[in-house]
């Protein structure tokens, strides 16, 4: 049977976008709980021409929060697959009820639970159309899956994470008893591609600068976009940090001002702001929303570019913005043949700029809240003149008559 890409598919729509490109809702939309998916396009699976493929229905809407309010997190989670599982056909309550502790012993973020529910739902639609229950999947069908992302033009990174979910759920099937544990063990040993590491690329510090100035400050977006990639630029801190800050986790002792984050694992940081203070006090004064401390801190514009709307900025906003900046500045963000600049580049400049300027291993390992040296080890982009500075930094001189 000849296999053929499929076109990506949009999922719901956007009741309207502002100038940045995100989904505007309205209060009433909110308390009517009528939140709409906003438009995103999900990466193309391989499906048979005899088959059509199954429709994809929305999982959970990009900015809900639904592991909000008083119900026990166990018993959202499990609502969440339990309706992500019901396109896929099966015994859906009990594969979720089945999944929930681990999902919520080892994901503590929403965003995570969410990106683990897309990657399983792909396999899982992708099991469907070939008339595969999910409980009777093999390794063979996780290497031809491996292989159809593969010709669909996904990176290896993608491919590899989706099989850690792929393993990691099958495990825990196992260990409920709902599938063999040979089975499970054929699932895990597919080999995933190999992933370049330490493949984000970083700016330079004349780059960071330059992209800092191509931002126009005579607007309140622009205020507020420097603001924003100051933050990032000063505290290496990832973005799911920095966009559900408030206006109330800024602190100052009278010399220095900090700003209070929430890092991966749920850990609680402070964050010297140092010079990113400065544009951060102007975009409060600006906005006027230094009295709302219970309010986010950084959000996006309403649709006509007069003020801002009352809600945390999207994820994707700052990624947008780091495009848009490295255009103006005359950086070309796409890099081609390799991975291009984003967001996240912007704490790997961070993290080697404090390096470079003499901070040590142990203190940047703090600086950027890494559990383990390796992984700042990782981020540290390595140049040839290093092993010249090493070299020159070894005292071992003859001195006196035997100098000459």
């Amino acid at each position: 049977m000849k296999l053929t890409p499929r076109e990506p598919l949009v999922i719901g729509t956007a009741p309207a976008t502002d100038h940045e490109g995100g989904t505007v809702l309205t209060n009433s939309d909110a308390r009517k709980g009528q939140i709409a998916m906003e438009e995103t396009t999900l990466p193309a699976v391989l499906a048979t021409e005899a088959e059509p493929a199954p429709p994809r229905t929305p999982l959970v809407p990009e900015r809900s929060d639904f592991l909000e309010g008083d119900t026990p997190a166990a018993a959202k989670v499990e609502a969440f697959l339990a309706r992500a599982l019901e396109v896929t056909g099966g015994d859906a309550p009990t594969t979720a009820e089945a999944l929930v502790p681990w999902i919520c012993d080892a994901l503590l973020s929403n965003h995570s639970v969410k990106a683990y529910g897309r990657d399983l739902m792909d396999f899982l639609r992708h099991m469907r159309a070939q008339g595969v229950d999910p409980l009777h999947v093999t390794a063979d069908h996780v290497k031809c899956y491996k292989r159809a992302l593969l010709e669909a033009g996904m990176k290896s990174a993608t491919v590899a994470r989706r099989l850690s979910v792929l393993r990691g759920t099958y495990h825990q099937l196992a260990a409920k008893g709902l599938i063999a544990w040979e089975t499970a063990q054929d699932i895990g040993a597919v080999k995933a591609p190999a992933v370049q590491k330490n493949s984000t690329p970083s700016l330079t510090q004349r780059q960071a600068i330059s992209l800092l100035e191509a931002i126009p400050t005579e607007t309140l977006q622009g205020i507020r976009d420097l603001a924003l990639m100051s933050v990032f630029f000063l505290t290496s801190c990832r973005v799911s940090a920095i966009v559900q800050a408030c206006v109330g986790h800024l602190e100052s002792d009278g010399v220095e001002h900090y700003l209070h984050v929430t890092e991966k694992r749920n850990k609680k940081r402070r964050k010297i702001l140092l010079d990113a203070a400065r544009p951060v006090l102007a975009y409060l004064a600006r906005a006027g929303i230094g009295d709302d401390k219970e309010g986010p801190l950084f959000r996006p514009m309403k649709p006509d570019g007069t003020g801002l709307v009352r809600r945390h900025l999207d994820r994707k906003t700052p990624w947008r913005l780091v495009k848009k900046y490295c255009r103006a500045a005359g950086i070309d963000p796409a890099r081609l043949g390799g991975r291009g600049i984003g967001i996240h580049s912007l704490r790997k400049t961070a993290i080697n700029d404090a390096i470079r300027n003499g901070a040590t291993m142990h203190e940047v390992r703090e600086f950027a809240g890494h559990a383990d040296i390796r992984t700042t080890e990782v981020y540290f982009v390595r140049k040839e003149e290093d092993a010249e500075v090493a070299a020159r930094r070894i005292q071992i001189r003859l001195t006196g008559s035997g100098g000459k």
